[in-house]
């Protein structure tokens, strides 16, 4: 794989704004769009807004708040210092892409704990009546880093 010499930071700010921005903003238009019931899009997929309270998938969401809290505002901020700092120091456009999607979808759900105790996610996949767990952009994006990640390292 290409190393960057100076340009993985770059990359990796650009693609954590990018996917803050759309996660955001998607987020803000399911409210807005989304209050009054679900839209179905494809066959396979629905739209329609929940609330979050916990981490993927809604776990923790049972912890008393003193636990839960603290809890998930801190993992976000640990992966984006992690993700920015491995990131900056690997040098591989895969890896500022990956880590500038996980950063931004840790920062894209943590805005929304922060400001409002839980995560609107919007998205729901499934095949008849066997639903995956609801999700969002921020979601979205890390599982796509994750794969990046995942392929990345069978290379080799």
């Amino acid at each position: 794989m290409e190393k960057i010499t100076g340009g993985q930071t770059l990359i990796y700010v650009y693609i954590l704004l990018l996917v803050v921005f759309l996660d955001l903003i998607t987020k803000e238009l399911a409210e807005s769009l989304l209050s009054s019931g679900e839209v179905r899009v494809l066959p396979f997929l629905k739209l329609y807004l929940i609330y979050n309270k916990g981490a993927a998938f809604g776990i923790f969401s049972d912890l008393p708040d003193v636990i839960r809290i603290p809890l998930l505002t801190l993992t976000p901020i640990i992966a984006f210092l992690v993700t920015y700092l491995y990131s900056s120091r690997d040098g591989k456009r895969w890896v500022s892409v990956a880590m500038g999607l996980i950063g931004g979808g840790a920062l894209g759900n943590l805005y929304d704990r922060l400001f409002l105790g839980k995560v609107r996610d919007f998205i729901h996949l499934h095949i008849g009546e066997h639903y995956w767990p609801a999700f969002n952009i921020a979601d979205a994006s890390i599982t796509v880093a994750l794969f990046i990640v995942i392929i990345n390292s069978l290379k080799k």
